[in-house]
């Protein structure tokens, strides 16, 4: 496994990647305004990699029910699912839903700008995710099935007095549900009120309490309450569906209508006092909020706090459900004890007040996830599933509210934590903007089909711009190697003698410039064993846009005479970018190949003069001639360089995607533009 730091590295770079990849997708229009119809295609292979736990059955209606015709539902672009549970009594709870056709997943541009135009990052609202459907089972389980069988999740080794607590814990948050939901005989409270926060797609846990409204248990139990659901979301398009959602409900439930009644709103999580007063018909309302994978964004936790703690109503309970999701989840829970802590010991402007919420976290709330999730746990590859517990394992958070949420205190405490431990991120995200690009390999074909279009001689030397792992060098030296065998044999001390390319490899991140060290070491071991082979390659660790100080301090060290000429003679750890390399490889985000291209201009005019003085000296001698400067040359791999005109692009390496060879790039009258 993973250490922490090595989980803590990937979940960054994770979040880096899609954080330039949209950046880079906003650029590719050049005034940012993006056509609605524009659309990006998931891929189905990563969103479904683990189908979920299915705690809910989830079935496309069959078109020929004419379902679609009664609910007026337009069938392009959409599914009615069928969602249905069924709890050990036996009494089925089935409601429908119109969500977007698995094959239509299709992501708006406009999507990509939804954080600018609402104030909500609606990126992930292509799916209803697994959370949302284990969270809706597990109320309906909480209503209909009175057993605290909690399954056995081996995540930990807790003791005893550890799962009894856990019992305890899901028992006593069952036993207040049912009392929330359900009304007993003689009981003169007959209605209750939920909301759901980030309702996304299709709001299904609110809409199972809604299918479940007016049900009649037993003569013990009593029957549910009547149902005052609100369905909200940050986004329009989401409150638009639930719209839909909302009607189908009636219709499916028109003899028992007047027993549900559901509303549709737009919520910002906003905790300024804007959002306070977008929420003042909501405060202190609601005895049930839920919501489904909301902790995710760590820039909204104070927004979702604060809300959470406007709206729901003293004694409320609030239910979270969402996997780990790396440190997410527990950064949000520590907001909620951070402010639950600091006003039970008062905050210096007021005495103590007492924790907001009490607050609880269960790992294992529904016997059918324990169950799968130790079958997953114990079988590796089944049937291709790919599970990963820190992405899919649903966790269980509750919230009761103790006491009135005071929005200048209790609000001010949460917006100063979220900013205080956001200041990490925002650095580190500053970090991530000025890194020219995240960490995405290049397959080996597209680095093969790069070599060839570079096409490197012994004179030549090759840079290779945010190396990743040196696969690039790596597949230069082998090919460099190979053909020098063809001259003089298999005599490796010939061999290595007769190589003149020099390769270096430039990478911002730490762990993976070891890793490209490491692979350089061990290809030069199997190729030759030869320590003047491995001076053929060099790969330093550090930021490409300081490259020019690099040259000028190269430059003084050698006594201001152009090392040039003396590359053979030298080794790849002392060459810079701009006053030795030839060849260049670049797969960058267009934002980094902006700031790089002057980089890349001025090495090109440095390889010109040094070629002209040279042709100069040689008096046009044709054996000369091969010795001279090679020309600059530049393959960049997906992007185009924003204002060059590429000599070729080849789409034929695997999967089509381009790479962009450019020559004379010192020549273009944009190349200082930009």
């Amino acid at each position: 496994m993973a250490t922490s730091d090595e989980e803590r590295t990937r979940q960054e770079r994770a979040k880096s990647r899609w954080f330039i990849l949209r950046r880079a997708l906003l650029a590719s229009s050049s005034n940012g305004s993006l056509p609605e119809n524009d659309t990006i295609h998931n891929n189905p292979y990563s969103m479904n990699s683990f189908p979920g736990f299915r705690v809910l059955d989830r079935t496309v209606v069959d078109d020929t029910a004419n379902i679609y015709q009664s609910f007026e539902i337009d069938n392009q672009d959409w599914h009615v699912i069928q969602n249905s549970y069924t709890p050990s009594n036996d009494k089925k709870i089935q409601f429908y839903t119109r969500e977007v056709k698995r094959q239509s997943q299709t992501m708006k541009r406009r999507a990509l700008l939804s954080h600018r135009n609402y104030g909500v990052d609606n990126t992930g609202n292509v799916r209803v995710w697994d959370a949302e459907s284990t969270l809706a089972g597990f109320l309906l389980d909480a209503i209909f099935d009175e057993r605290e069988d909690i399954g056995e999740i081996n995540m930990d080794h807790s003791s005893i007095e550890d799962r009894a607590e856990r019992i305890a814990n899901l028992t006593s948050l069952k036993k207040d549900l049912r009392s929330i939901l359900l009304s007993r005989t003689g009981e003169n409270v007959k209605s209750c009120s939920v909301l759901e926060l980030g309702a996304g797609q299709a709001g299904l846990a609110g809409l199972s309490l809604a299918a479940a409204s007016g049900c009649f248990l037993d003569e013990k139990k009593g029957q549910m309450k009547d149902l005052q659901l609100v369905l909200s979301d940050g986004h329009p398009d989401c409150v638009q569906n639930n719209k839909v959602c909302a009607k189908m409900m009636e219709l499916n439930r028109k003899d028992q209508s007047n027993l549900c009644k559901i509303d549709t709103q737009l919520v910002l999580w906003d905790s300024s006092p804007r959002g306070f007063q977008n929420c003042q018909q909501l405060l202190d309302t609601f005895d049930v909020c839920l919501a489904s994978d909301c902790v995710h964004f760590q820039e909204y936790h104070d927004g979702l706090f604060t809300t959470i703690g406007r709206t729901l109503a003293i004694n409320g309970i609030a239910l979270l459900c969402q996997p780990k999701r790396g440190s997410s989840l527990e950064k949000f829970i520590s907001l909620v004890s951070h402010v639950n802590s600091s006003c039970a010991e008062g905050d210096g402007r007021d005495c103590a007040r007492g924790p907001l919420f009490e607050i609880f976290l269960l790992h294992d709330f529904h016997p059918r996830v324990s169950h799968m999730h130790n079958l997953l746990l114990n079988a590796q590859d089944v049937n291709n599933i790919s599970y990963d517990p820190n992405w899919h394992l649903p966790l269980l958070l509750c919230l009761k509210k103790k006491r009135l949420y005071e929005e200048e205190s209790d609000g001010d405490l949460a917006r100063k934590y979220v900013k205080n431990y956001s200041i990490g991120e925002k650095e580190n995200y500053l970090k991530q903007n000025n890194r020219l690009a995240p960490h995405n390999p290049t397959h080996s074909s597209a680095l093969s089909k790069a070599l060839e279009l570079l096409s490197l001689q012994s004179n030549d030397v090759l840079f290779d711009l945010g190396c990743g792992n040196a696969q690039l060098l790596v597949q230069a030296l082998e090919a460099a190697l190979k053909q020098e065998s063809e001259t003089c044999g298999h005599n490796d001390s010939e061999r290595v003698k007769r190589i003149g390319l020099r390769c270096v490899g430039i990478e911002y991140d730490k762990s993976l410039a070891e890793k490209a060290k490491a692979n350089i070491e061990t290809i030069t071991a199997q190729l030759c064993n030869s320590e003047l082979l491995l001076n053929r390659a060099y790969i330093r660790w550090g930021d490409v846009m300081t490259e020019r100080e690099r040259g000028d301090a190269e430059y003084l060290a050698s006594e201001g005479q152009s090392a040039f000429g003396k590359v053979n003679d030298t080794n790849a750890e002392h060459l810079t970018l701009l006053h030795h390399a030839t060849a260049v490889f670049v797969y960058l985000v267009p934002n980094g190949l902006k700031k790089v291209k002057l980089l890349l201009v001025e090495a090109a005019k440095r390889r010109r003069r040094q070629r002209e003085l040279e042709e100069k000296a040689s008096d046009g001698s044709p054996c000369a001639s091969s010795q001279l400067t090679p020309r600059f040359r530049v393959v960049s791999y997906m992007f185009s360089i924003p204002g060059w005109d590429p000599v070729a692009v080849d789409t034929s390496s695997k999967g089509g995607c381009p790479l962009y060879y450019y020559e004379d790039v010192d020549l273009f009258d944009s190349c200082t533009q930009g």
